[in-house]
């Protein structure tokens, strides 16, 4: 069963240390954690770790677990390039699985890129101050761990609420800014992440907290997803505000859909075809169904528009991964000017394939049958694969409809129901 995250950052923001502690209060191992973070104190020169530990503690009489984090660092300032390697040794040295290392990886190179585009200065001649401290390592070292330690990098849908990114002014190395800060303003432009002003006057969304929140990729949502709760973190900083606890929540939990129904993400893509031939728009759905297997369905709708003008609705239903492909060939097919996109959560019965040799008119053939089953694990439909009966009755030069017919009944004389 698929599991589910949800990071609730719309009252207090989302910092590093928050997002680390948060993890840890669900449960994530610390012991490793501090370890882990041990371990990077030797690759960052002039530094010393004078104290880590997570601690129980409280905001607003709300309990939560806070990252104490105390340090001694000579170094104001480092190269980002510097830092890139930095970050590549610490994943090295630490016990982090392969995809561990990879968000981390990512996370660090977000915060440059946005960096670099800030200053409109090259990797190589980029310096970074507060981002180059050992404390923002830490932070990403250990949710990286936190979510190994979870097991939240395999078969897991993040979702995040809006965040909140406080108001006001922010003394830091560059002068004084209004907050959000830049960066963490062109993170969430690239992310496409919305964000909401307040709703006290200070920072609470630091560019390591958004930074980590971009390399999770959560959906976006408004109001909870139906789930079923089963871990509850909340991680506080030191900050304390009136009236507002200044607490992450992250809930983990599962979908409470049975096992045998599984849930997936797709893009819709639709777009009005008002000027093609029907010899057009059927190569170009014959083109868009060989792209891959990640194109799910292509569908055709008949219809008016405006001025009572025919029209084709073109949809096409596609994983997120290759829509940009499918987009660039609609356009360059169609001639269209825009394109609609839609992200829709789908649910499915589990399926899987069988290859069954079967024998019509003394020849052998072995034919891929899709097999559904139910929320009780029975099956509920067994269908052969169309390309396969397709090539039997061509060979055979039978009707299509009979050769369905005689392939169903062998598929129903091998009982597979049963299975």
């Amino acid at each position: 069963m698929r599991k589910i995250v949800v990071i609730d950052s719309q009252v207090a923001g989302i910092s590093g240390d928050m997002f680390l502690s948060a993890l840890v209060d669900c449960g994530a191992d610390k012991n490793r954690i501090i370890n882990n973070i041990k371990m990077i104190e030797k690759l960052f020169s002039n530094t010393r770790i004078k104290k880590v530990e997570f601690i129980n503690s409280e905001s607003n009489g709300i309990r939560a677990t806070k990252f104490h984090f105390e340090i001694e660092e000579n170094s104001l300032e480092r190269n980002a390039s510097e830092m890139l390697r930095i970050l590549a040794n610490c994943c090295n040295v630490t016990n982090l699985s392969d995809t561990a290392k990879k968000f981390a990886m990512e996370t660090i190179k977000t915060i440059i890129r946005i960096e670099s585009r800030i200053h409109n200065k090259e990797v190589g001649d980029l310096h970074l101050h507060e981002s180059s401290s050992i404390d923002t390592a830490a932070d990403i070292i250990g949710s990286a761990t936190a979510l190994d330690d979870l097991d939240l990098f395999f078969n897991t849908t993040f979702y995040s609420t809006k965040v909140a990114v406080g108001g006001g002014i922010t003394q830091f190395s560059h002068g004084t800014i209004p907050n959000p800060t830049n960066a963490v303003l062109e993170i969430f432009k690239l992310l496409e992440i919305p964000i909401t002003g307040g709703p006290i006057h200070s920072e609470i969304t630091t560019p390591t907290g958004a930074a980590i929140l971009a390399g999770l990729n959560p959906r976006i949502i408004s109001t909870y997803p139906e789930f079923i709760p089963h871990k509850i973190g909340y991680g506080t900083g030191f900050k304390k505000f009136e009236g507002i606890p200044n607490i992450l929540r992250i809930s983990i939990g599962k979908s409470n859909i049975h096992n045998s129904i599984q849930s997936d993400t797709v893009s819709v893509l639709e777009t009005n075809i008002d000027d093609m031939t029907g010899e057009m728009i059927g190569d170009l759905v014959e083109k868009i169904s060989k792209q891959d297997v990640g194109v799910k369905d292509v569908t055709l709708v008949s219809g008016i528009t405006k001025k009572n003008r025919p029209v084709h609705i073109l949809k096409v239903i596609c994983s997120e991964d290759i829509e940009k492909r499918i987009i660039e060939l609609i356009f360059n097919e169609t001639g269209t000017l825009g394109i609609r996109k839609t992200i829709n959560e789908r649910y499915k019965l589990e399926r899987f394939s069988i290859m069954l040799p079967i024998i019509i008119e003394n020849h052998e053939y072995v034919i891929s049958v899709k097999i559904s089953k139910d929320q009780q694990g029975r099956i509920v439909n067994v269908k052969p694969e169309f390309e396969n009966i397709r090539e039997i009755a061509n060979k055979l030069g039978l009707p299509f409809k009979k050769t369905m017919e005689t392939v169903n009944n062998l598929i129903f004389q091998r009982n597979l129901y049963d299975i």
